[in-house]
């Protein structure tokens, strides 16, 4: 058997939308970023990425926001077919929404593993949207091994007891065709994900500060003056007055149709700026913190730590940096 046996894709019609994970409700408290999670499952970055994701592993892939608890490969086109059955009885699916609940406790900070009560695994990896992980991607209904007579025969067997709908020869067969894919080969795509979270993450933030339709003149004109002086010395006394409004107000409509203060935006937009001047190995970092608007090294070392993650020295000598100035 090759290490790595994959699970035959199902086939899905002509325009039918491949990728799933639920389209995340607006909780009390916070729109924002309930609206970014659902322009991320739109984008052509998060599309393009699970149909080929899907198409090589043959695996189910989601993307779900933090507090839906939702079984998250519930409307996949690549779903294991013994987890749909088991899905339809709500004894069965309690447990699989228990292992959800134990995999997402420990994967908010980084991406976990965590096998099912039938030996199948499901991993999540943390999506941040600013410094909070916001939501998960889900991907697994994967064996690490192909389960032995027995473990099958203990897997039907425990169905039986749960009175489960089906023919339990149907979900036989259906639970010996699962994916099967080696533990190495597991922790290669656990990197994988973990990689393209890091994307979908600079993906959310640069949505979070992009113009919105739907954004009154005031902000739309608060936003154009702080992308084209950013860098410069800006308090929210000069842009309240350079919009002729009171200080008070305006941070009030900021923070309403933004969904982050005045100070927070313009972090974000000169750790934008740094970000790609650190490509250029010649620049000192503190030329760029001073270039880039911050009034000191330590605070500029401070936010970019706060925002992105990581220092500015490690995250110019990243793969990312590296992929970036080869291409």
């Amino acid at each position: 058997m090759n290490p790595m046996q994959l699970a035959e894709p199902p086939s899905t019609s002509k325009g039918e939308a491949d990728f799933c994970g639920t389209e995340p409700l607006d909780p009390p408290g916070r729109p924002g970023v309930q609206t970014v999670i659902q322009q991320i499952h739109k984008s052509e970055l998060f599309t393009e990425f699970h149909q080929a994701f899907s198409d090589l592993t043959g695996l189910p892939l989601a993307l779900q926001a933090r507090d839906d608890f939702q079984p998250p490969f519930l409307a996949c086109s690549h779903t294991n077919p013994f987890c749909t059955i088991v899905g339809k009885d709500p004894h069965a699916c309690s447990v699989c929404l228990d292992v959800q609940s134990k995999l997402i406790e420990t994967s908010t900070q980084e991406g976990r593993i965590m096998s099912c009560p039938f030996g199948m695994a499901d991993m999540a990896v943390p999506v941040f949207i600013g410094t909070e992980c916001q939501a998960y991607l889900y991907t697994g209904q994967m064996f690490t091994r192909q389960p032995s007579p027995a473990k099958v025969r203990r897997s039907v067997q425990k169905l039986s007891k749960w009175n489960l709908n089906g023919d339990l020869t149907e979900i036989k067969q259906a639970y010996e065709k699962g994916a099967v894919i080696s533990q190495k080969q597991q922790k290669a795509l656990l990197r994988l994900l973990t990689h393209f979270a890091n994307q979908l993450s600079e993906h959310a933030n640069r949505i979070s500060l992009e113009d919105r339709h739907a954004e009154p003149p005031l902000i739309k004109q608060a936003r154009k003056f702080l992308h084209k002086h950013h860098t410069e010395s800006i308090t929210l006394d000069t842009i309240s007055q350079k919009l002729n409004v009171s200080s008070f107000y305006f941070c009030k409509q900021f923070k309403k149709y933004v969904g982050m203060n005045f100070t927070e935006y313009v972090a974000r937009l000169r750790i934008e700026s740094a970000k790609k001047l650190l490509q250029n190995p010649h620049t000192h970092v503190s030329e760029i913190a001073f270039e880039t608007g911050f009034n000191s090294l330590p605070h500029f070392n401070r936010s970019f730590k706060r925002i992105t993650g990581t220092t500015p020295t490690a995250f110019r000598k990243s793969d990312e940096i590296k992929l970036t100035r080869q291409s």
